[in-house]
């Protein structure tokens, strides 16, 4: 029984309080406690304080009139979490105030006069002075009173713990009447007998009937259940305010701890939705701070950091707008607001729920909602019309109810029991239960489990003994509801409506027909004006009325009946599957599969391993699948028999990889299962290292994040505990059943033995319902023993934390941080040898090992302690236990520190698996290890090819003194007998980067040291170290990687180290850096001064050496001067202080015998051939050019002396020289650029090769210049005279000239000349035109711009007219090309592509494809091509000589020079002439191969990128071979032999810079020797293929080369002087047919004679030498490497089935072709019979073509033919473009505009100006200024000078007779297809002349332009265009780029201006003028009035 109410309170408004009350939140409190009953506080209930600030939640304001009076009941509290319910009914009291004005009181008069402000109609009044009667206040003299009334609330407060809403209304409500009417009935009586005479009887009670003694009747009917909330029609309400969705969201937000704030105008609707909301969540308790009508005053009660249900009045809404975490609730407007910071967000009810949840809620809420579309909806209105909103009410609950059933399915099979005595402990086990309802994902979910809610809610329904309520019985049926609903949908309503009924009759609303009389004061009675304040209550009367009605109570014994809910036990309800229990809907094929996991353990324990390691790959994918994860636990522990299993070496690896891979792969689902399954396996499973040291499993087993989880040792603690007591109650029992058997019968048939053991919740049950009948000492011994039990496994637990979590290298982990000098001195070998193990172990007592032991140790210990805190307080361990463990721990952790030592030291002396043997790769003579292997792992990168099962491999890398080889065998156990060899040369070494970090999927375990290697020669290396490897020898190998890549000089390399012969006295050069000293640079500088002053230097160096063979006239051959060297200081250092050159005339002799000179005698180059030049000897001691070769083809009018002269004009003294000749006599000449003007230029006395500059200007500013002009001319007209005479009338034929391509051209030329004649022209483009016109003689049938020129120099942009006369017929012609830097930056990037580090992602764009694309590689062999394609037709077809002048005359020109010479001469395309024109134009020239590929010694240090101009070269005769396959005589592989060596070192020929390097290392002499003997056999006369080079011996076979004698001074040690790569390839050619191509055609068919190559990308592939790759034997290259075990017998494989792997066998040599086979066929046959084999060449020579008498041969070759023609157009049109281009470059820097694209939707079929293809629909850009089309791609490679000519408008600008008739957009679609070639380049390109270029010039004039903000005045060009209605400005008169731009739109007024300081002597002071825009104010200056005059009217007229 409990009282009706405890309290009741008379709270009035206080007058005094109200003056000092500090303001909280602008409001003063200032409500007082007039009355309170009783007096005392109950002893039970204590008063609570405060209550005045809850009975006016707005605050105590007065208000002008009267207001209603209000009911509503705040919830408060108490600080034990009991709710008391204040119930206040507040009216209105009249109250006099007295308002006093002083002069003196200023803050007073402000408040006075109107700032009261209304709050929710309420006056706030609180600053107005208040008195309690009417009475003056004197303040300083005169009082000034003023009388008005106020209206002050009071209110009438019940308090009580129970939630009786009606009841308190009716009681509050008689008392208010009884005061109002003054009825005769004493307040007393009233007050006294409800709170002292009525008592309410408990939940499931009668219904009590009462009065108060007012002549009222009242009844009361206590709920059936205390547990289950009452709501009336709360949870109705809030679904129809706010919504199914919101209401679903608001309550995940309650579940999960989020803070709710709900805000409404009315106070019954706050505390009604707080009540609803909380009822929602039954079975759970809100626990935390629930206040649903919070006070104005108190709002800063909502920055509380924890979670709330709080509720307030609207009109506050505005005050409390910062709330960041605070979901906001408008009751009013159905609005639920979640910030958007709120983290985390609020998550919802796992998904099938949430969606069903709603889908029933619309069901009971819209009843019509699944009939409102049927066209004929049932008769029969769904019942739930009739239903009141109370019956909705509850079936809302129900679905809500029955959702929580579903959620917590399973929930008690996870309840740990802990204690059962002497009080129950049960805890939860939520890992077990998220796992195995697999909701792991389930954000709420986990929330949820981890709320105070759910600690309330496992407390409370934990125990299995208890009353039962609702939610239980719901719980225990809801699987049957469900199976029986999913089987009938329509029972799911009825199930809803009848759990609806429960709770219905729970609340028990009905009055059971008891009529209430309840007194109510008549309507309006609260406006009277004269109503006495509400009296004083006697508070004695009302105590003795209390105590009586107490003692009353107290003596009628009367008891009510309760119908009380008994005990009993509770339900299990559904069960999850037990933890181990492997659940029957597994993965559908997982039963063979988890057979395949029993066998392999099955075999493991068989000791039958090799079977074992086969089902290996199978078993770790089905660790993949939970349920094989729980039965390897299950299997393992199978064979586990007592407290330690001693396993075998690989038997104990097996199983610990399994056990690593089955916690590696377990997610959160079974992570807590399978690793508490394992732990107690983790100290059974060992294995023994050696005598008494023996290593368990847990060693191997610790990097597992799983085992720093404290949750997870409570939990798996708490399970072991559950399981213990269990067999503790369970032992108990049977000792019982043993008594009792004892005593029965012994014919007693059946045993009372249980069919299965209880569950540990049944077992509490049973002693919980026993308890009350226990006697205290057998409680206390249970109570005991259970203390114990959780005290011994804390014991344990702590051992097997100590165990997990202390690392097995705890004492050398300090050891090996710094570095440990002492391990590598005494134990240098790899092998793990005691010795090794020793040192570690004395050097492991060391003060600072030690350090890092205990460090880690007390770490640990902390985590131990921690855990003993938490798990044994919450079982009760008894605070002496919990010290002993808190002691025992240190001891424990030091103990196993200690016994850790020695199985660590012995692990690592015992290999954990048995390691591969190491395989030596096979090495090259002379090739040998440089260092100590190192074993490690290749890792895979991210190539995508087949080789996935081969790579990750296992195996060792070497360092020899050539290569870097790796060599292995796969890791994957089906692979294994495979080798794996990756290998590539040290002096390709590109980058090397150490990494870290490796994972091994196969061992399931992370390196941590690796290396990745990338090389030149497209390999890449990734290494991960094995763990023996220490980090010391990893350093060690990268320092002698590091001097191995960069020797001290070019003599350390494998080419001198490996063979050849011996060649002694050569010093090996060391090359200084440029100006290595200051005093040097100091030398040269004086010197050169000196010249140019006019000293003559003594002539001691000069000396001269006749010679008597040249031409038959003695031209004195200089050894150059001293300062003649100081002339270049470009590349290469003087050195002929040190080594003067003298030189016989037999070595000149020799010279003449190189291979080179021999070509230009070839060519005719001889002085015999009479065809103009001769063979020189000027620069044979290099003085001419350091980088050219000693001999040189000069023209026969220039002596050697003129030509040493003109080497100054050029780079590097590289003058252009002849290098080949046609037979129509068109020349390829090839030289360096000009030197330019620049301040090095002027020292030298350069010519300024500035664009526009004509050597006119020359002659102004540098006299002495003219010489050097001169004589550069002289030397060009000598060559020029040399080349055909040009005849007029060649235009005709299909070999015409290109001409021919500009068919409809002529109009726009005579426009073109037109236009020029406008322009103000430089005297350059002046003197052009002249020269040209002079020599036309007036035919007009040639275009102008198209004279044909007797030589083209092709050169860079920025050469732009150089030096070529006009005059002379030759034409200069700038070109875009790939320079060095471009082509460094494609190559890395395709490097990047080809040869990735990891594996990319397509989705990043970063496909193979892609970045291919990306790197610009093939664009620039494109452009290559192009180019080289330019040099071929201009030679072949335009019979004009091309000279090649770009950068330095040693890279592009050299590509450029070597594919033209290819693609014009057939001689080079053989095997011989390839090497000829190799050493010709990269050898001889001086291509600098050591500096371009990074090997010159000096760069060490410096960061140079390597630059692959050989290799392009390579790369663009792969693309030639294969667009001409016949045309060859060596084959792919001889490229990819070349590129592969290039960069090798391998071979001497690439290793030098230029000829005079060779020479100087002795290496030119004896190629001389030796080519003296063989170029007879070379060039005498082609005897077939490759017949003559079966003379040429190997170098060590011709011992030919005498010890050279040059130095005697200093004899240095011998050096080897290697092998020449052309030498080994002609060797390898006559054994085998290796580099040869059998589809080589020699015949000369007029069709290959000249090679046209197509250069379009889509012709082009990328070259296989860059993705290839064999990994059995490494790379192809170096032959006797790959050949050791290749002589396959053909025999044999006959008839045999191959598998060749692509990436792993090398297919040419597996698969051969039909052409090797059939020769080795007739080799055997040779052998068979006893014959000498003849040579492969033999053969293949003797073999005849048969002739085909089929017509099909010659309609094959008409095709070709025609297919030719059309390439050769083709061909013909992109030089014409390279021309073009280059024309207008010249004009550029006058007219250049860049377009304006912009996409243009292309209604009809328009061609693209740049490709001419079709643009279709919306793809197409248009330039805004001359209507050009393009395709998106073409608009960056178009033309980028625009010609500003509006193509759209036909008629404006245009010159007069620009031939306009196509107009429009298809200004550009010509009328027909034949003109479609010519159309790109002639239409396109006369445009550019044609154009409008003065652009509307309205006016324009110079202006001075005060710049912005503290800038001064400068003079520009202005330019007033009224077309574009814009004023331009430049900074001179011819600029073409404007510098700024003033919109005249922008523009407000130009008005004359104030005059100001500009700089200059004479200022006109009316020249001023302002020109104001929207932006900003500009200010000019004209230099007279009248310009500034003109100006202004101008603008003016513009702007009008």
């Amino acid at each position: 029984m409990s009282r009706l109410a405890d309290y009741f309170v008379i709270v009035g408004y206080d007058n005094d309080k109200e003056k000092t009350a500090g303001n909280v939140c602008g409001q003063a409190i200032c409500g007082k406690i007039v009355q309170r009953f009783p007096e005392k506080d109950w002893p039970d209930t204590p008063f609570i304080e405060g209550i005045e600030w809850f009975c006016q939640p707005l605050g105590w304001n007065l208000s002008y009139e009267k207001q209603e009076p209000k009911f509503f009941i705040s919830v408060l509290t108490d600080i034990d979490a009991n709710k008391h319910y204040c119930a206040c009914l507040s009216f209105h009291e009249t109250l006099a105030i007295t308002q006093t004005r002083s002069s003196v009181d200023d803050e007073d008069e402000t408040t006075i006069g109107g700032s009261n402000r209304l709050l929710g109609g309420a006056v706030n009044a609180s600053s107005v002075e208040a008195a309690a009667s009417v009475s003056t206040v004197a303040v300083g003299g005169a009082p000034i009173t003023h009388h008005s009334v106020m209206y002050a609330p009071k209110c009438l407060v019940l308090i009580s713990r129970l939630d009786c809403a009606d009841t308190f209304k009716n009681c509050l409500g008689t008392i208010y009447t009884v005061y109002i009417e003054n009825l005769p009935y004493a307040l007393e009586n009233l007050v006294g007998n409800i709170l002292g005479c009525i008592q309410v009887p408990p939940a499931g009670g009668p219904q009590v009937r009462f009065s108060i003694g007012a002549g009222d009747k009242q009844s009361l009917q206590p709920p059936q259940s205390s547990s289950l909330p009452t709501t009336g029609s709360g949870v109705h309400f809030l679904f129809k305010q706010l919504g199914i969705k919101n209401v679903l969201i608001l309550l995940c937000a309650v579940m999960t701890e989020n803070k709710i704030l709900f805000h409404s105008k009315c106070y019954w609707h706050l505390t009604d939705s707080c009540k609803a909301l909380v009822a929602l969540m039954y079975p759970f308790r809100y626990t935390h701070v629930y206040i649903p009508i919070l006070p104005a005053p108190l709002t800063e009660v909502l920055s509380t950091p924890t979670p709330f249900i709080m509720g307030i009045h609207s009109s506050l809404q505005s005050e409390i707008t910062d709330l960041l975490d605070v979901i906001v609730v408008d009751l009013d407007g159905g609005l639920v607001t979640i910030p958007e910071s709120l983290t985390p967000p609020v998550p919802m009810f796992p998904s099938p729920l949430w969606e069903q949840t709603q889908e029933l809620l619309a069901m009971i809420l819209f009843p019509n909602l699944a009939q409102a579309d049927l066209a004929f909806p049932s008769q029969h209105p769904p019942v739930s019309k009739t239903q009141t909103e109370a019956h909705i009410d509850k079936e809302l609950r129900a679905i809500f109810m029955r959702l929580f059933a579903q959620l917590l399915q399973g929930y008690r099979s996870c309840l740990t029991i802990i204690r059962i005595h002497p009080k129950t402990v049960i805890t939860f086990h939520k890992a077990g239960f998220l796992g195995a309802r697999d909701l792991i994902e389930s954000e709420f979910l986990y929330r949820v489990l981890d709320s105070m809610f759910f600690t309330t809610f496992v407390n409370e329904r934990g125990p299995p003994w208890r009353a039962a309520d609702a939610w239980d019985e719901l719980y225990s049926s809801m699987n049957e509801l469900l199976k029986s609903e999913a089987q009938n949908k329509n029972l799911i309503l009825t199930h809803i409506q009848e759990l609806g009924r429960t709770l219905f009759e729970n609340e028990g609303t009905g009055h059971s027909g008891y009529a209430q009389k309840v007194l109510r004061p008549p309507e309006g009675s609260f406006q009277r004006i004269h109503q006495p304040a509400f009296p004083r209550i006697n508070s004695e009367k009302v105590e003795l009325i209390i105590q009586d009605g107490i003692r009353k109570n107290g003596l009628s014994a009367q008891r009510f009946h309760v119908t009380r809910n008994q005990h009993r036990i509770i339900p299990m309800g559904p069960r999850l599957p037990e933890a181990l229990d492997v659940r029957p809907n597994a993965v559908h094929n997982s039963v063979r599969r988890l057979e395949v996991l029993r066998t392999c353990v099955a075999y493991i324990f068989e000791n039958r391993i090799a079977d074992a390691r086969k089902l290996l790959p199978a078993v770790m994918r089905t660790l993949k699948h939970r349920d094989a994860r729980l039965i390897l636990c299950r299997e393992l522990f199978g064979y586990v028999y007592g407290n330690k299993a001693v396993l075998d070496h690989q038997q104990f690896e097996l199983v610990i990889r399994f056990m690593n891979k089955a916690l590696q792969n377990s997610s959160g689902i079974d992570e807590y299962t399978v690793a508490a399954a394992l732990l107690p396996m983790s100290t059974i499973f060992c294995r023994k290292l050696s005598t008494g040291v023996v290593q368990f499993a847990y060693t191997e087993i610790q990097d597992h994040a799983i085992w720093k989880n404290l949750q997870f040792w409570e939990s798996t603690f708490y399970q072991d505990v559950q399981a213990q007591i269990k067999a503790l109650y369970l032992l108990q029992q049977q000792q019982r059943r043993r008594q009792t058997e004892s005593k029965k019968e012994a014919n007693c048939i059946l045993d009372e033995v249980p069919l299965e053991e209880p569950t540990a919740l049944e077992i509490t049950a049973e002693q919980l319902r026993k308890s009350p009948t226990i006697e205290e000492d057998k409680k206390n011994e249970l109570s005991k023993s259970e203390e114990s039990t959780l005290y011994s496994q804390a014991i344990h637990f702590a051992n097997r934390m100590v165990s997990l979590l202390i690392p097995l290298d705890v004492n050398v982990d300090a050891s090996s941080k710094p570095k440990p000098a002492f391990r590598l001195e005494e134990n240098q070998s790899v092998s793990n040898s005691i010795m090794g193990s020793h040192s570690l172990s004395e050097h492991s007592d060391e003060g600072f090992e030690e350090n890092d032991a205990l460090e880690i140790g007390v770490t640990v210990g902390k985590t131990i302690s921690r855990f003993i805190d938490c798990v044994c307080t919450e079982g009760g361990v008894t605070s002496e236990h919990i010290r002993n463990l808190h002691d025992m721990v240190p001891g424990v952790v030091h103990m196993h520190i200690e016994s850790l030592e020695p199985v660590y030291l012995e692990a690592k002396r015992h290999p954990h698996v048995q390691k591969p043997k190491i395989q030596t790769p096979c090495l090259l003579p002379g090739e040998e290890l440089v260092t100590e292997h190192l074993r490690c792992f290749l890792m895979a990168d991210g190539r995508e090819d087949d080789t996935q099962c081969l790579i990750p491999a296992e195996g060792a890398l070497f360092l020899t003194n050539y290569r870097i080889v790796f060599k292995g065998s796969p890791c994957d156990p089906l692979f294994c007998e495979q080798t794996i060899v990756r290998a590539f040369p040290i002096a390709s070494l590109l980058k090397e980067k150490k990494i870290s970090v490796l994972y091994l999927a196969h061992l399931d375990q992370t390196l941590p040291e690796g290396l990745q290697l990338r090389s030149s020669s497209f390999q890449l290396l990734k290494l991960a170290f094995d763990t023996e490897v220490t980090p010391e020898q990893i350093e060690s190998f990268r320092k002698t990687l590091g001097k191995a890549r960069h020797p001290f000089d070019e003599f350390e390399y494998f080419a001198f180290q490996s063979y050849g012969t011996m060649l002694q006295g050569v010093a090996p050069l060391k090359t200084k850096e440029k100006y290595s000293t200051l005093k040097g640079f100091a030398k040269k500088t004086l010197l050169r001064t000196a010249k140019r002053a006019g000293f003559k230097q003594k002539q001691t160096t000069k000396r001269k050496l006749v010679a008597d063979y040249d031409m038959g006239s003695a031209d004195a051959l200089e050894t150059h001067s001293l300062d003649d060297e100081l002339e270049d200081a470009d590349e290469f250092e003087t050195q002929n202080e040190t080594l003067p050159r003298l030189l016989s005339s037999k070595d000149i002799e020799r010279m003449r015998e190189r291979s080179y000179v021999q070509d230009w005698k070839r060519l005719g180059f001889d002085a015999e051939s009479q065809r103009g030049f001769r063979i020189s000897n000027a620069n044979a001691n290099y003085a001419l050019c350091r980088s050219y070769p000693a001999i040189i083809v000069a023209p026969v009018q220039c002596s050697d002396a003129t030509m040493t002269h003109l080497g100054r004009y050029f780079k590097g003294q590289r003058i252009p020289l002849p290098t080949w000749r046609h037979q129509n006599g068109a020349l390829l000449i090839r030289g360096a650029q000009p030197n330019s003007k620049s301040v090095i230029g002027m020292l030298k006395n350069t010519t300024g090769a500035n664009t526009m500059t004509h050597h006119h200007h020359h002659h102004l500013h540098h006299p002495h210049d003219v010489s050097h002009y001169h004589e550069q001319d002289k030397y060009f007209m000598a060559l020029i005279n040399t080349m055909p005479k040009m005849a007029l009338n060649q235009y005709s034929g299909l070999n015409l000239s290109m001409s021919s391509l500009l068919g409809h051209g002529e109009d726009h030329h005579a426009h073109h000349h037109h236009h020029h004649a406008q322009q103000p022209m430089t005297p350059e483009v002046t003197r052009k035109h002249e020269g040209k016109s002079s020599t036309m003689k007036g035919t007009s049938a040639a275009p102008l711009g198209f004279r044909k020129m007797r030589l083209y120099a092709l050169g860079e942009k920025s050469q732009a007219k150089s030096n070529l006369n006009g005059d002379f017929c030759a034409d200069f012609i700038p070109v875009d090309y790939p320079d060095i830097r471009q082509s460094r930056s494609a190559f890395k990037k395709l490097i990047r592509a080809c040869m990735p580090s990891h594996i990319a992602n397509d989705a990043d764009g970063q496909s193979f494809a892609k970045m291919v694309e990306q790197s610009d590689w093939l664009q620039q062999i494109s452009s290559l091509l192009q180019l080289a394609g330019a040099v071929v037709d201009l030679i072949d077809l335009q019979e004009s000589s091309v000279m090649l002048s770009l950068e330095d005359g040693s890279d592009v020109t050299a590509q450029l020079s070597a594919i033209a010479q290819l693609c014009l001469d057939p001689y080079y395309r053989r095997l011989d002439g390839f090497r000829v024109l190799v050493e010709k134009e990269w050898l001889a020239f001086g291509h600098r191969f050591a500096h371009r590929s990074n090997l010159k010694p000096s760069h060490a240090s410096t960061n140079i990128a390597f630059a692959p101009t050989f290799l392009q070269f390579l790369d663009v005769v792969h693309q030639l071979q294969r667009q001409f396959p016949m045309a060859f005589e060596f084959n792919d592989f001889y490229l990819r032999f070349l590129a592969y060596h290039v960069v090798s070192c391998r071979f001497r020929t690439f290793l030098f810079d230029c000829e005079l390097e060779r020479s100087d290392s002795g290496i030119s002499a004896m190629e001389d020797k030796r080519g003296s003997l063989s170029t007879k056999q070379m060039f005498g006369g082609g005897s077939g293929g490759g017949g003559g080079a079966g003379g040429a011996g190997s170098d060590d076979e011709c011992n030919i080369y005498p010890l050279d004698m040059r130095s005697p001074r200093n004899p240095t040690p011998l050096n080897r002087i290697g092998h020449s790569i052309f030498d080994y390839i002609e060797r390898q050619h006559s054994k085998t047919a290796i580099f040869y191509n059998f589809l080589y055609s020699s015949e000369q068919d007029s069709h290959v004679q000249v090679l046209r190559p197509q250069h379009s990308l889509a012709a082009l592939d990328l070259w296989s030498y860059y993705t290839n790759e064999e990994l059995a034997q490494g790379p192809p290259y170096d032959l006797e490497v790959t050949n050791v075990d290749d002589e396959i017998d053909l025999s044999e494989m006959k008839g045999k089935r191959m598998m060749i792997t692509a990436g792993y066998d090398n297919i040419e040599k597996c698969n051969p072709n039909a052409y090797v086979c059939l020769l080795s066929e007739v080799k055997q046959a040779e052998t068979e019979r006893g014959h000498l084999s003849q040579k492969w060449q033999q053969v293949w020579n003797q073999l005849e073509v048969p002739l085909n008498p089929d017509s099909s041969m010659s309609s094959l070759s008409r095709k070709t033919s025609l297919n030719s023609m059309l390439i050769q157009q083709t061909h013909k049109r992109s030089t014409l473009e390279i021309i073009m281009k280059g024309r207008l470059a010249g004009y550029q820097d006058k007219f250049f505009h860049p377009h304006r694209f912009e996409k243009h939707p292309y209604t009809t079929p328009t061609n693209c100006n740049h490709c001419t293809k079709l643009l279709w629909g919306p793809v197409g850009y248009r330039c805004m200024d001359c209507g050009n089309s393009y395709h998106e791609k073409c608009t960056e490679l178009s033309m980028k000078n625009c010609t500003k000519y509006k193509a759209i408008d036909g008629s404006v600008g245009g010159p007069p007779n620009v031939n306009m008739s196509q107009g429009g957009d298809t200004a550009s679609i010509a009328s027909s297809a034949a003109t479609s070639a010519a159309r790109t380049s002639s239409h396109h390109f006369y445009n550019q002349f044609s154009s409008n270029v003065a652009e509307n010039r309205t006016h324009e004039g110079h202006l001075y332009k005060r710049g912005a903000l503290l800038k001064g005045w400068k003079q520009r060009w202005f330019v007033l265009d009224s077309i574009k209605h814009q004023l331009r400005y430049y900074d001179t008169s011819e600029d073409t780029q404007p510098k700024g731009i003033i919109e005249l739109a922008e523009v407000q007024s130009v008005t004359a201006a104030q005059p100001a300081q500009i700089g200059t002597k004479r200022v006109d002071e009316k020249g001023f003028f302002d020109l104001k825009t929207s932006k900003r104010t500009y200010n000019f200056y004209a230099v007279n009035a009248i310009f500034a005059q003109e100006w202004i009217e101008k603008l003016q007229a513009c702007l009008q």
